[in-house]
């Protein structure tokens, strides 16, 4: 292929590319390609459970909340945030945050299983999985369940806390036999999610990308699907399926990019973690699970409290605090009394220390700005300045490579034909003149950890959810008409194109011409709003830092070079050129000859 065909050959493919992911879409209806971001449901709940659905009472904290709980099994049937006009579906209704399987109707959030791990028969203090409870009392802010029979009365009361987003869950047992009983206590958080629904995109992680986590002696431990492989656990730490924490748990949780479901004890023995996540499809009709539209996983956290006997007339009270709601590290930080590390649930990834001082700053700067749009592209500023002595090392040893251009452009024209050769002679040069190469490739590998952080930052921040900013609304979502991506990517070319190509090839420079601007459009196409922001103030802050350098130091001519053999009896000074042997300047092209 000619090297003047390539651009038009990869521009025409990425149109290729741009016209198989969205034409489609022009088909279909906004509705089918929206998806709440905290429901990942195959039916309803209600439908699920059956079409005559047992009692149910609603409790709600105002301006927060408002929730569902069902007498089949005393559970979390539906939970909707309320009050934040940000936290609304596709459709402007209430954001959902609870979801439920088709196959799993039992399987609901703040359940209680008084059987776990095995305690069954007769000694059980319990003799079902799921007991249909009856509404002892209610109100706007408290529910309260009753189950009684010759063997056990149990009491579940679930009272609205005093912190947002919070729902204070007491159990009572009491053994009403002749005999002693024991009973296991686990109350879990549980979140269906389709494979669909987690998918991601082209760097961007799905916003319903859901993982299990427990936090222990000050560690919080974060489990995602693929992670989760029974070959990789042993006894005792994995029992039926669940991965048993040893230490005394602080809190466990299930969450999202944005919104978590966390449970955090404060009464009763000291309890465990048990995490599990489960793939469910149907098998007999699809071998291969990928193929069957319903394939997803089930996602559980428990609270798994220690094995306790009860003498005839005994009972115990069991407490936990239920933390469902967004990502806002404020509440967060207050969440469950404020001593539980709450906050440890986002996830900065590898480089969170550095993350949470650019997040730390991106509030200072908010609370200075009061938009996020805006805060975000000082954030940008304020990263590139502390940045800027590396930013100017960089920038040094450019300079000396620009120096060095016409000895490169010489040992190239004379090592044409011998890359052995050409290798030597450019790196022996590169020695007499004490230059790196590689001098300017170190500054950009100490900035990427800060670079990877502050998109970690931004693409984890529920502050952005559904935030607007100039055309797009929702700075936690790609750009809906494609403007930012096609911007960013035309800001990239013209700094490729203003970016003097020293020591690379021609053919290579013209190619990075084209594939960098059209790598930085495609991926822009999904990433969030708020992380194109950042990109394009930087974009923007480059093109003015390169202007500025050719503004002071100027390129190196491409005419006008002449290439004088150094006498032998030359002295003073650093020699100059390859191995010393040659001397080098410039002067007018008309005086040459």
């Amino acid at each position: 292929m000619e090297r003047s065909s390539f651009p038009r050959f990869l521009l025409l493919a990425l149109a290729a590319v741009l016209a198989f992911i969205y034409v489609p879409r022009l088909w279909s209806e906004r509705g089918s390609e929206v998806q709440p971001i905290g429901v990942g449901l195959t039916e309803t709940a209600e439908f699920a459970i059956g079409k005559e659905a047992p009692p149910t009472c609603a409790i709600q904290q105002d301006g927060k909340f408002s929730a569902e709980l069902t007498s089949r099994g005393a559970a979390l049937l539906s939970y909707r945030l309320t009050g934040d006009s940000r936290y609304t579906d596709a459709e402007g209704k209430p954001l959902e945050l609870t979801s439920v399987a088709a196959d799993a109707p039992d399987r609901l959030a703040l359940r209680s299983d008084w059987r776990s791990m095995g305690v069954t028969g007769e000694d059980a203090q319990v003799a079902k999985d799921v007991v249909d409870w009856k509404i002892a009392s209610q109100s706007p802010t408290h529910c309260t369940f009753r189950y009684e029979d010759d063997e056990v009365a149990l009491e579940k009361t679930f009272r609205v806390g005093e912190r947002p987003y919070e729902i204070v869950v007491s159990s009572t047992i009491e053994n009403r036999s002749d005999a002693t009983k024991k009973h296991r206590l686990a109350v879990e958080n549980t979140a269906w999610r389709r494979n669909e629904d987690v998918k991601g995109s082209l760097g961007r992680v799905s916003p319903l990308m859901t993982d299990v986590a427990c936090s222990s002696a000050g560690k919080l431990e974060r489990k995602h699907l693929e992670d989760f492989e029974p070959g990789d656990f042993k006894e005792p730490e994995f029992h039926n399926g669940w991965l048993v924490q040893g230490s005394q748990a602080e809190f466990t949780a299930t969450s999202t990019a944005y919104f978590t479901q966390a449970l955090v004890p404060t009464s009763g023995p000291a309890p465990q973690c048990a995490l599990q996540i489960e793939e469910r499809w149907f098998r007999d009709q699809y071998p291969d699970k990928t193929k069957d539209p319903a394939y997803g996983a089930m996602y559980r956290s428990r609270l798994l409290y220690p094995t306790v006997e009860l003498a005839p007339g005994a009972k115990t009270t069991y407490e936990q605090i239920a933390f469902i709601g967004p990502k806002d590290r404020h509440v967060l930080a207050a969440a469950a009394g404020g001593q539980h590390h709450l906050t440890e649930l986002i996830d900065l990834g590898m480089f969170a220390v550095i993350s949470k001082v650019l997040v730390a700053l991106l509030l200072k700067i908010y609370g200075v700005v009061g938009n996020w749009g805006v805060a975000i592209i000082i954030l940008t500023v304020c990263v590139r300045v502390l940045l800027l002595p590396l930013t100017w090392k960089q920038i040094q040893s450019m300079l000396a490579m620009r120096r060095l251009k016409p000895e490169i452009d010489e040992i190239n024209r004379k090592y044409a034909n011998d890359v052995q050769q050409k290798q030597v002679a450019m790196m022996e040069m590169y020695r007499k003149n004490g230059v790196n190469p590689f001098g300017g490739c170190l500054p950009v590998l100490v900035q990427m950890p800060v670079w990877w952080a502050l998109y970690g930052t931004l693409q984890t921040a529920v502050e952005f959810y559904h935030t607007p900013f100039l055309w797009f609304g929702d700075l936690s979502a790609p750009d809906p008409y494609f403007i930012l991506p096609i911007v960013i990517g035309l800001t990239a070319f013209l700094q490729q194109k203003l970016m003097p190509q020293t020591a690379m090839d021609p053919a290579q420079a013209k190619m990075m011409l084209y594939m960098m601007p059209a790598i930085f459009t495609v991926m822009m196409l999904f990433l969030p709003s708020g992380l194109g922001v950042y990109i394009l103030t930087n974009s923007v802050l480059g093109i003015l830092q390169q202007q500025i350098v050719e503004r002071f130091a100027p390129s190196a001519p491409s005419g006008g070079i002449e290439v004088k053999e150094k006498s032998p009896d030359d002295d003073g000074g650093t020699p100059q050129g390859q191995g010393g042997s040659r001397k080098f300047g410039t002067v007018p092209a008309k005086l040459k000859g």
